[in-house]
């Protein structure tokens, strides 16, 4: 993984390529940027030809940050621009190659995890019919009986002398 941070400023769009030797790009933080406007700011994608689509809007004073959970890892160009009058700050970072593109690239080893089909299974040594008096379920004919809550449907104390 590698850091990845941007500052996209009100009026100059931030053009994102993807770069298949850092992989997919995670974006995880949209931050506002220092200024005097009071005015909101609006944070949009578009992805090659499609429509924008708004990602986030960031207010001055009340939402200056916002957590995202983005991955990109389009072959299109991707658009970031703000609409409003301060800059938007992004960070996340590079995830690496993805299975889908190392098998593209002739890697056929799943980056994800281990398949436990191809694991060896070892046998325990634990049995559940070891310890059958340590049951959970309490079997006592003369089960314990407590007394009443000391607090009553209308949420006051109620104390009773013992």
């Amino acid at each position: 993984m590698a850091f990845w941070g941007v500052e996209v400023k009100s009026g100059r769009p931030f053009i994102h390529n993807y770069d298949d030797s850092k992989g997919r790009l995670h974006i995880s933080m949209a931050t506002l940027g220092f200024g005097n406007a009071t005015t909101r700011s609006t944070l949009q994608c578009n992805v090659g030809n499609s429509s924008p689509v708004y990602l986030c809007s960031l207010y001055p004073g009340t939402t200056e940050s916002l957590q995202l959970n983005l991955e990109l890892e389009e072959v299109d160009q991707v658009v970031f621009t703000v609409i409003g009058a301060r800059s938007i700050h992004l960070c996340g970072y590079y995830l690496g190659r993805t299975s889908r593109t190392a098998i593209f690239h002739g890697d056929s080893s799943e980056s994800y995890g281990e398949d436990i089909a191809d694991t060896e299974n070892e046998r325990s040594d634990f049995s559940d019919e070891d310890d059958l008096d340590d049951s959970f379920i309490d079997d006592d004919p003369n089960p314990e009986v407590f007394p009443p809550s000391p607090i009553s449907n209308g949420g006051t104390f109620n104390v009773h002398p013992s």
